[in-house]
């Protein structure tokens, strides 16, 4: 049995795979501080069998065993944690780690190959819009993690748009990266800046059917996703681009961003797609991943 965790920024999930089957699945939100880390682990997994490894699919970028942010601002605890060792202590088994979107794009490259999809895409783009913007590459049919393990971080690839707010400095200390303008983090704070008091993603996904501010700043993330697509398009060639994550995965996102790739004057664009394996795109990449 293989044990599979998808670490992101507000929420640490656990399952049991058998076979690229999840058997069992357990979530909490994400912990404040190391020792909230580990004793939500515990709670995790507690009742559940011994595993042979461990597989891994993290919000950031790993070297060394160590996990990194790119956006400081997301995990505080992050920037070298000791990931790795604290997981094979904790099992006794091999581990595994991958990022966190990486994992994802591996885990919908298999579930098209798997499926018999004819012609199967050899080079897909998985982007998640969540609590930040990830991505992904398989180019080749290979995942693509890059020799710092950065291959597909579109979300801090600049974006040549604005903010509604005006804000532009990222987590990461560079300005205008499409994490700024289309993470979930991003759309609350713009959505709470226009409209003058706290809303979340969802709030505003739902203010967006009868207020056209809120239709713009979707509007504005799903361009600036696009102008990302595009930029990748004409970079690797893409067959495939899938689109998960909380924001992603919300209703009439990928429409948003299917009409903004369709108005910019792009050679051959892939198609869209939302995440066929939904929430679990990570969990199942993490597990189908090479270790």
């Amino acid at each position: 049995m293989l044990l599979a965790i998808d670490i992101g920024g507000t929420k640490l999930a656990a399952a049991l795979v058998d076979h690229g089957v999840i058997v069992a699945r357990r979530q909490v939100p994400m912990a404040a501080d190391a020792a909230g880390f580990a004793a939500a682990l515990d709670a995790l997994v507690d009742g559940w069998p011994a595993p042979a490894q461990v597989s891994v699919a993290t919000t950031g970028y790993i070297d060394g065993g160590k996990v990194y942010p790119v956006n400081r601002a997301i995990i505080s605890f992050w920037n070298g944690f000791p990931l790795e060792p604290l997981l094979r202590q904790r099992f006794d088994c091999p581990v595994a780690l991958f990022n966190d979107a990486q994992a994802a794009a591996w885990g919908e490259y298999c579930a098209r190959r798997d499926r018999g999809e004819a012609g199967h895409p050899a080079n897909l783009l998985f982007i998640t819009l969540s609590t930040g913007v990830g991505g992904g590459l398989v180019l080749d049919h290979r995942l693509r993690a890059g020799p710092h393990g950065l291959a597909g971080h579109v979300g801090h690839a600049p974006a040549r748009l604005a903010s509604a707010d005006g804000v532009a400095l990222c987590g990461c200390g560079r300005l205008g990266c499409l994490e700024m303008l289309a993470s979930g983090t991003a759309l609350a704070r713009q959505a709470s800046a226009i409209f003058r008091r706290p809303l979340d993603s969802a709030a505003l996904f739902a203010l967006a059917a009868t207020e056209p501010q809120a239709a713009a700043i979707l509007d504005n993330a799903a361009l600036a996703v696009a102008e990302a697509i595009a930029g990748l398009h004409m970079s690797v060639d893409l067959d495939a681009v899938v689109i998960g994550g909380s924001v992603g995965l919300a209703a009439g996102m990928l429409a948003r961003i299917g009409t903004a790739l369709a108005g910019l004057p792009l050679p051959c664009p892939p198609p869209l797609s939302t995440a066929w394996l939904g929430a679990d795109a990570g969990l199942l990449g993490a597990a189908a991943c090479p270790a």
